[in-house]
């Protein structure tokens, strides 16, 4: 037997199963838009807001003038590397998204097994952030 198989050679793709998987990929490609979209808002919220915020964490941490410009710039950091972790999950989102598409559009095995393993790297990224998350959940329960 060989071990280099075809999908479509096997599984003889249909039209439900072709517009299936072709609307699931307008969804993944669309989530991976979404979330390049939101943290650039959120980003962008910062940048236009940067002055009232410094004053605002200033009388909230009772700080004489520079303290709350730090604690901004600590806040802009974090969400600029948060922006980054989702840049790249949308990434591979996006490229798995067209890749499915080719590949279902044109059969072409190769192109569909890359756009599954782009979705398959975007649920290992995403699933250890969600153990860091629950593990630094439990820290702080503990503690």
């Amino acid at each position: 037997m060989e071990d280099n198989k075809s999908l479509f050679d096997d599984l003889k793709v249909d039209f439900q199963t072709g517009a299936e998987v072709t609307e699931m990929s307008r969804w993944i490609k669309m989530l991976g838009i979404m979330l390049l979209v939101i943290p650039g808002l959120v980003l962008l919220m910062f940048l236009v807001g940067w002055n009232k915020m410094a004053v605002l964490f200033s009388e909230g941490l009772d700080a004489a003038g520079e303290g709350g410009t730090i604690a901004v710039t600590m806040i802009l950091l974090v969400a600029i590397v948060v922006a980054a972790i989702l840049g790249l999950i949308a990434f591979f989102l996006i490229r798995g998204g067209k890749r499915l598409y080719t590949g279902i559009r044109t059969r072409d095995q190769v192109m569909f097994n890359s756009g599954l393993g782009d979705v398959k790297s975007f649920f290992i990224i995403y699933g250890v952030l969600g153990l860091l998350g629950l593990l630094l959940n439990l820290i702080s329960l503990i503690q």
